[in-house]
């Protein structure tokens, strides 16, 4: 188990014409000392290209300490994210919305403000495939697919009694419905006169078959195939 988080491959870009400012440089520094003892195998880059950005690593992380994205996430960013883990750090308190990189694909985020012990948390948390953002922020974000999924749902309901997503099983497509209702692990056993444990097995065959990674994206996956069935579900 350590040995295959140690082999854990890592890019850090940052930029190469701040890097020379000693507040960056020690932040900089600072930061990868704590990826170093996460036992992150390390490419430092001190330059974003799109070569860069096709490259192949378990996760990216972009220094933010200059940069600013008050106006826009920049397109090629995104859709990395779209499809890697991409975790923010070095970044400036209330520089951009928790909620809209949550619902974009990203990864966490750390601040410059963050302690080191935070710090070191956060990135055991993103080794082991959680998401590392603010509590409120994870909360805000559910609760917005949560609302807009079963907008979607409601609407299709008046056409069929239940979405139903044909690469799952009958018992999935319940456990999902369930799931994108706000359904928490006991409340579904509870319903479905079935162990925690089972139900567990349920979601993680769910989030393999949808390419899932947790809740939230499962609920992104939910309302993107329901729009499938009926292209009027805007």
């Amino acid at each position: 188990m350590n040995s295959k988080l140690a082999s854990i491959n890592a890019k850090v870009l940052t930029s190469n014409d701040t890097i020379q400012n000693n507040s960056h440089k020690v932040a900089l520094d600072s930061f990868v000392s704590l990826m170093k003892v996460c036992s992150l195998n390390i490419t430092l880059q001190s330059r974003h290209s799109e070569q860069q950005l096709n490259e192949y690593y378990d996760i990216y992380f972009i220094d933010l300490f200059h940069c600013d994205w008050s106006e826009a996430i920049p397109n090629n960013i995104l859709q990395l994210a779209k499809h890697n883990k991409v975790v923010l750090f070095n970044v400036h308190n209330e520089q951009l919305c928790e909620r809209q990189l949550l619902l974009s694909g990203f990864q966490g985020i750390f601040y410059l403000s963050d302690r080191s012990d935070i710090i070191l948390k956060g990135l055991n948390e993103v080794k082991n495939n959680e998401r590392w953002f603010k509590r409120s922020s994870m909360n805000q974000a559910f609760s917005y697919l949560l609302k807009k999924n079963k907008s979607s749902i409601s609407t299709l309901d008046k056409l069929t009694d239940k979405v139903i997503f044909p690469t799952l099983t009958k018992r999935e497509n319940t456990i999902i419905d369930l799931v994108t209702k706000g359904s928490k692990n006991h409340e579904i056993a509870d319903q479905l006169n079935i162990s925690t444990n089972t139900v567990k097995t349920h979601i993680y065959s769910i989030f393999r078959k949808t390419n899932s990674r947790n809740r939230i994206e499962l609920i992104t996956w939910s309302l993107q195939s329901t729009k499938h069935i009926d292209p009027t579900l805007n």
